[in-house]
């Protein structure tokens, strides 16, 4: 990607990764490599890959003979992404791939569905996307009744942040309706939708850092930037919440839910 990106940016993409993939995101990905059946020498799309976790993953699985190319509209998640030039980093939304047409064997999405847009035009671009026969495995969190650790911490970032920061972590969890997601697919031309719920655990050095993930990793990507002295007072407020979390070793360890959506172009 080629393209001056704000140090805020970057910064803020820097520490999405550090705080949230190792914790939260990466003992997902095995679900969609799976799902789409991804293996040695495929074709792979990863759209909205943020810094691109599920592409480095799958990239793991196509090897050397394969090809994986990332696509998000977010320039600080892809210039914060250092960890893997072999990867194809693109810059562009779900809506508008910037990629040929027919030229993947898998399509995969990693809890992108719910910023996107348009689902339905954003599922006519990931079908166009594939060759015919390919297969599509797109995860999205379930609603905040499943993942009630997450509704702890939309309720410290209400009362010590404020609504719209308690509205950028409501955000991800709003899709939680699988028929929705479905008949998105479906109008985008999408046969054969399964769709099944899952659990992982996410794992957090401490409740704190739960929280701070959001602070410093999520919330600048909404334009909520907070000053160090604000970060520490919303953390020690945090704690007398997400206390209950901590596991006896100190870490923070809470179950998390999500549906995994498979289909095929066919």
């Amino acid at each position: 990607m080629d393209q001056d990106v704000s140090e805020d940016l970057i910064a803020a993409g820097r520490s999405y990764e550090a705080l949230f993939v190792p914790a939260l995101f990466e003992a997902w990905t095995k679900h969609l490599v799976e799902g789409a059946g991804i293996s040695e020498g495929f074709h792979v799309l990863d759209v909205a890959c943020g810094t691109g976790v599920l592409a480095r993953s799958a990239l793991a699985k196509t090897g050397a003979n394969g090809r994986v190319v990332g696509a998000d509209p977010a320039p600080g998640q892809l210039a914060a992404n250092e960890l893997e030039p072999t990867v194809e980093w693109v810059l562009c939304g779900a809506e508008a791939l910037n990629v040929e047409d027919e030229s993947f064997d898998c399509v995969v999405s990693q809890f992108g569905m719910m910023f996107f847009e348009d689902r339905e035009k954003a599922a006519k671009e990931m079908f166009r996307a594939l060759r015919p026969g390919g297969s599509l495995a797109v995860a999205v969190w379930r609603s905040v009744d499943h993942n009630p650790a997450y509704a702890d911490i939309i309720q410290v970032l209400e009362d010590n942040v404020g609504t719209d920061a308690a509205d950028a972590l409501r955000l991800p969890y709003s899709l939680g309706d699988s028929d929705e997601v479905t008949a998105a697919l479906e109008s985008g031309g999408f046969g054969g939708v399964t769709v099944k719920a899952k659990t992982e655990i996410a794992r957090f050095p401490s409740s704190r850092r739960m929280v701070e993930a959001e602070l410093r990793g999520w919330l600048p990507i909404f334009d909520i930037f907070l000053g160090e002295d604000e970060i520490n007072e919303v953390l020690v407020e945090s704690d007398k919440l997400l206390r209950k979390y901590s596991s006896p070793t100190g870490e923070a360890v809470f179950p998390t839910s999500a549906q995994i959506f498979t289909a095929r172009k066919v």
